[in-house]
């Protein structure tokens, strides 16, 4: 068994060299008030990024109904339901539009879409997913990181009104994307016509 490491005492004769300071400092934190503005950018960035799916979600449908008699909304709807992510749905078109014939240079966007969606995906969770704090004294709003991959650091840590709102802005352009993308499906399957 390790031995214990012997305790250690501070004496006050090694602060007082002016050069050297020690003032311990204990900073207490209380969950985010129910009413604090932060929640509602925490909702925005969840809408936003359903949005960017239900996006996909109709690109999925235009690829599954093009030529196709019987398929309602509920029908599709129920298949795109069960796909989870931005990741699985671009390879859901991505099989589509090969299946539909649809030429590899329209279909490559969507495997770039995918691979930048990757962060933007993983700081969404961490707002979306990781508790929120409030500092007791000052009032800043601070999140408990546990090492995730984008933010690998531990315990609370302050967060900023512009973090949150950089993802916001990440998650529109990506919506600007596939917005672009779907557009340009619809194209070349009324081409193919």
């Amino acid at each position: 068994m390790p031995k214990r490491p012997k305790r250690q005492v501070l004496s006050p004769a090694l602060f007082r060299n002016e050069a050297q300071f020690f003032s311990p400092t204990v900073r207490s934190y209380s969950p985010l008030p129910a009413d604090h503005p932060f929640y509602a950018m925490v909702g925005r960035v969840a809408s936003e990024w359903s949005h960017l799916e239900h996006i996909l979600d109709m690109t999925i449908w235009d690829l599954l109904s093009w030529k196709t008699t019987g398929l309602t909304g509920s029908l599709m709807a129920s298949v795109t339901s069960q796909i989870l992510g931005v990741n699985p749905r671009c390879k859901a078109i991505a099989a589509l539009g090969a299946a539909r014939g649809l030429q590899d240079s329209l279909l490559k966007p969507f495997r770039k879409l995918k691979a930048d969606a990757f962060a933007v995906a993983e700081w969404r969770a961490r707002w979306v997913h990781d508790p929120w704090y409030m500092e007791t004294g000052s009032g800043t709003p601070a999140q408990f990181r546990a090492m995730p991959e984008v933010d690998p650091r531990y315990g609370i840590q302050d967060i900023g009104h512009d973090e949150l709102g950089r993802t916001i802005e990440e998650i529109k352009s990506l919506q600007e994307q596939a917005t672009k993308l779907r557009s340009a499906v619809l194209v070349a399957l009324a081409a193919s016509e």
